[in-house]
């Protein structure tokens, strides 16, 4: 198996051990000393294994030579050993050890020590000046080098010198530390905080972290490399060594890491190959396409013969390891492949039998590809999007003379492909090229009028504009149009007009009818899920909403207004499609003049200025629907201010980005995609209704731009997270999954307080596998009594629901399958446990009362913050990352539905440092943060974002009576009076008459959540809790 895959240096260890306890005779000894030579090649770099091969050449030679001693050793092994295992090849084993492992900076001293041992030991039995020589070069070499022990080093350099060079002591060393400390030390120091994090995470067997150490790491040697002018090159070489090494199977981790040595090779940095760590990491990752193509390619870059290149091609396919992985890492490898066979045959001394080689090698790759596809996903398989071999077998028929099979295969791509732009375009650009190389000629006038037009690639484009499955249709009308501009007469010009006119009435038709069949399924998919009940529905949401410490209470109030808070049931919005884009607009113009100029195309909904090329404006603006774009649309062309604008539609040019970190912010995604073109907007989603919302929309200048951007999506952003990046698209969005909406989720509840995850999964994996356990806790961290357990499919869910009723360590428990919840308006988030009694129950007129839901206590309010003017698309996690710098905290509560925030800190002093630290900063662009008291923060409103200018509908009243004033008038008092004459409990002081309908009047009192206006006058009664409360708040005062 060993000759297959590679083991690993664990593995290698434990193999060796098991075959040096086994051998008995000179020739098996050999055989693990054998071992051990394949092992420091197959894990080169790693101390452990060249500790042990070291250890045992010594060993043997020990063995072989001592007189009397080893009596499990015959006579005659003795004499074999003393021929074979010789005190030179001891030291050789130890020195290549040394050499191997010298720029690991935190334990490379566990070989060179020991390789330094044996010199001395050489020199004291033999001594020579040539044995002292190298002694002092290898001394000068360690010096040199950063290592964890350098300062020990020094120290046995020290005796060194005072033993053999004792006459010029003072002046070796003074040169010696003058060359080599300040710089090691400096260097080590500077990665010593690395060893440290990476030690504590190995002595805590936390694998994760010891990953996303070596990644940070890594990240950082790269970036210091930089700035040194690359002269780090071994010491991130000794990293990345170290790094897979411990990961060995991380196929992400090599090819980083390939990549790194392929880019200092290339760029003269630094004088190394990569064929042998390429043949290491495929061994250690069978399944990783990119790192066989790499493979191939660096063997071709360094000369390789035709015969091991194809050698390496035969490993990467002959195992099966390749198609377990999936069909894109075996294109990869088959593209690499072929790509070589046609370099190869057209290279100046290739002969015919290299071109038939090729073509019969391209033509068996599409049909191996093709086979295996069907083979795995059926007679259905339509190969590859991107139709890589076909390209290549193109171009080499193409290279070759063979343009009409080039054009049949072309032909043969349009049942499968026919549907991508992109297969367009690129059938349309090969036939000019093929045009091009038959009217290549004199460069006259004459012969300009002689050279046929392209008719070949003028019927590609007519062809595909006619399909009505085209993913861009836009994208080949506007080839088509710019094509008959540049090389077809009038009249081909005018039905290139006519067609595209046709086929975007189609387009938009088949459209709007894909978004009413959309609609009327998700009205449909609502009805039902209104219809369906669930007696428990009600419980569950109670239950949910305590699973980070919130209150299960609501007051009075919120019961009431709960209807009329519910998520609005508005129409939804098709920005891509309703989106005009206007360029050159005059430099610094307004955006009400612009919305003027639109004004009559339809309702707009926003519009957005950004600066443009030169002197000139860019305006994106959003249509009430797709209709009133196209409408202004037709006022492209035109003058506005002495500019001639441009509009154009919008679609195509927004992305759906998903999956990102939590705490990304706008500039995080525009770092990630500023490559790509220029980005003129990032929309996150609103939270109001939804807080576990997590993706945006970035918009860009063009659709190329966005098409382009899309390379990122299925890449690795933050901690191990994959990158959702798709051009938007409402009527592909999916329905909800996961295991609630797949019934593989139970709801259990009355479970015994201190059962843990572990024991709940034990009672139930009788039922089948358990893939997860989820035990809601309170900020203390003490079970909730109910918890939701996660298994692998439906039919083991359903099973599981026999355990209702039964009992459970004295509590019966209540089993049901869990039902999808309605969205979360607020978020909490527990960063830390606390005690109970950090959080006492208030005490009003001597009487013991439970703090109210929104009121906390007056200890944990002296500890929580209100943090106000958040807009509604920050979520928890960046709230976390701004206040957590400022002391240690309890819990998060996000409330976009107040513009705001609730931030408890364990510690007073804390939460007083972050009220200073964070009022006035900047969280969003133009929101500048308001720190204040969590009641202060929940008196807000939610956020309106409505961007439209609405016309009026009714004339303003006239009426003095229906006029509102902003406040009560205050009248300067008299010297001596007494004022306005105080009202007793519940009566409240005297202030602006006016308004109807129950509006709102200013009162010195504060009207809490729980009163509601009666129907008569809007006067409400006051409780006995109200005036407790009244009470409470005089005494804080």
């Amino acid at each position: 198996m060993d000759k297959l895959f590679a083991m690993g240096e664990d593995l290698w260890a434990e193999w060796i051990q098991d075959e040096s306890m086994l051998a008995q005779t000179v020739d098996e000894r050999i055989v693990v000393m054998e071992l051990c030579q394949r092992s420091v090649e197959e894990e080169y770099g790693s101390t452990k294994l060249w500790s042990i091969y070291g250890e045992w050449v010594l060993y043997l030679y020990n063995s072989a030579h001592a007189e009397g001693a080893q009596h499990q050793w015959t006579e005659e092994d003795r004499m074999i050993g003393r021929e074979v295992f010789s005190w030179h090849m001891v030291l050789d084993v130890w020195q290549r050890g040394a050499e191997a492992t010298r720029w690991r900076t935190p334990d490379s001293h566990l070989v060179w020590d020991r390789l330094l041992d044996l010199q001395v030991q050489d020199i004291t039995r033999n001594p020579s000046q040539e044995k002292i020589g190298h002694v002092r070069n290898l001394f000068d070499i360690r010096l040199q080098t950063p290592h964890a022990t350098w300062d020990q080093t020094f120290q046995a350099f020290s005796g060194f010198v005072s033993t053999y060079y004792n006459a010029n002591y003072e002046t070796i060393m003074a040169d010696t530390a003058g060359r080599y400390a300040t710089s090691c030390k400096e260097q080590y120091s500077a990665r010593e905080e690395f060893e440290i994090r990476l030690r504590n995470a190995t002595e805590a067997g936390d694998v994760t972290q010891e990953w996303t150490i070596f990644t940070e790491y890594i990240e950082w040697e790269i970036s210091n490399n930089r700035r040194n002018h690359h002269s780090n090159f071994e010491l991130v070489n000794a990293v990345y060594q170290r790094a897979v090494l411990r990961f060995p199977t991380d196929a992400n981790m090599w090819e980083d890491f390939v990549m790194f040595l392929i880019d200092e090779s290339m760029h003269g940095n630094a004088n190394t190959t990569t064929i042998s760590t390429l043949e290491r990491a495929t061994r250690h990752c069978p399944c990783s396409g990119t790192l066989w193509s790499q493979y191939l390619l660096s063997s071709e870059r360094e000369g390789q013969s035709f015969s091991k290149i194809a050698d390496i091609k035969h490993k990467a396919t002959s195992t099966g390891l390749l198609d377990v992985a999936g069909m894109e890492e075996v294109l990869k490898v088959h593209t690499a492949w072929c790509s070589y066979l046609r370099r190869r045959a057209f290279m100046p001394d290739s002969t015919d039998e290299d071109l038939d080689v090729a073509e019969v090698g391209i033509r068996s790759a599409i049909e191996s590809v093709q086979e295996l596809g069907e083979k795995k996903y059926g007679r259905s398989y339509q190969g590859d999007p991107l139709f890589r071999l076909e390209r290549i077998y193109i171009r080499y028929l193409s290279e070759s003379g063979s343009w009409d099979s080039a054009r049949e295969t072309f032909k043969g791509l349009m049942g499968r492909r026919g549907n991508s732009y992109e297969f367009w375009l690129t059938y349309y650009e090969w036939e000019l090229i093929s045009w091009s190389k038959f009217v290549q000629g004199e460069a006259t006038v004459d012969a300009a009028r002689r050279t046929p037009n392209p008719s070949f690639a003028t019927a590609v484009l007519k062809q595909a504009i006619k399909r009505t499955d085209l993913d861009w249709p836009e994208k080949i009308m506007q080839t088509y149009i710019a094509h008959c501009e540049d090389y077809e007469d009038s009249d081909e010009l005018q039905l290139a007009i006519l067609e595209t006119r046709k086929a975007m009435r189609a387009v938009r038709a088949r459209r709007e009818r894909d978004a009413r069949e959309l609609a009327a399924q998700h009205a449909q998919q609502a009805a039902s899920s209104q219809q369906a009940t669930h007696p428990e529905k009600r419980k569950r949401e109670e239950e949910e909403a305590n699973v980070n410490g919130l209150p299960a209470k609501k007051a009075r109030g919120e019961e009431e207004t709960s209807a009329a808070e519910a998520e609005p049931a508005v129409l939804q919005r098709d920005r891509e499609n309703a989106t005009v884009v206007v360029k050159n607009l005059p430099h610094q113009i307004s955006e009400h003049k612009v919305r003027q100029f639109f004004r009559h195309c339809g309702t707009i909904n926003s519009v957005k200025m950004f600066p443009g090329d030169g002197n000139s404006e860019v305006a994106v603006i959003e249509f009430n629907s797709r209709d009133e774009a196209l409408v202004a649309q037709t006022r492209d062309q035109k003058s506005l201010d002495g500019f001639t604008i441009e509009v154009q539609i919008g679609t195509c040019s927004t992305l759906f980005v998903t999956n990102f970190p939590p705490e990304a912010d706008e500039n995080y995604i525009r770092g990630l995609f500023r490559e790509y073109g220029e980005i003129i907007d990032v929309r996150f989603p609103s939270l109001k209704y939804n807080t576990h919302r997590r993706f945006c929309y970035v918009q860009f200048k063009t659709a190329e731009a966005a098409h382009s951007a899309t390379k990122l999506d299925g890449t690795t952003v933050g901690k191990g997270l994959t990158l959702t990046a798709k051009i938007s698209d409402p009527s592909r969005k999916q329905d909800r999954h996961g295991p609630i909406y797949e019934g593989r989720e139970i709801h259990v509840s009355n479970v015994d307080f201190k059962a843990s995850e572990r024991d709940v999964q034990e009672l139930f994996s009788k039922y089948g596998t358990v893939e997860l356990v989820r035990l809601p806790r309170k900020v203390d961290g003490g079970s909730k009594g109910f918890g939701y357990v996660v298994f692998s499919n439906k039919e083991e869910a359903t099973a599981a629901l026999a355990m209702d009723g039964q009992e459970y360590r004295s509590r019966t428990l209540h089993v049901k399958i869990s039902a999808p919840q309605s969205t979360k308006r607020s978020a909490t988030t527990i960063v830390s446990q606390v005690g109970k009694s950090q959080s006492p129950a208030a005490v009003v007129n001597g009487s013991k009362e439970s703090a109210d839901a929104d009121t906390p206590s007056r200890e944990r309010a002296a500890r929580s913050l209100g943090l106000m003017n958040i807009p509604d698309t920050v979520n928890d996690a960046r709230i976390r990352a701004l206040v957590e710098p400022y002391g240690k905290l309890i819990k998060i509560v996000l409330r976009p539905d107040h513009q705001g925030a609730i931030v408890e800190f364990a510690d007073v002093n804390h939460a007083g440092r972050a009220s200073l630290e964070l009022e006035g900063q900047e969280i969003a662009p133009g929101r500048k943060l308001h720190v204040g008291t969590v009641p202060e923060m929940l008196k807000q409103s939610a956020e309106n974002k409505d961007g439209r200018i609405q016309p009026s509908s009714k004339p303003k009243e006239k009426q003095g009576g229906f006029l509102q004033p902003t406040g009560p008038i205050k009248r300067p008092q008299q010297p001596g009076s007494r004022g306005g004459r105080r009202g007793g409990l519940g009566v409240k002081r005297a202030g602006p008459h006016g308004g109807h309908n129950g509006e709102k009047t200013m009162t010195t009192t504060m009207m809490t959540t729980d009163s509601a206006p009666s129907a008569e006058g809007g006067k409400t009664k006051k409780s006995n809790d109200d005036f407790r409360a009244m009470i409470q708040r005089g005494r804080e005062e």
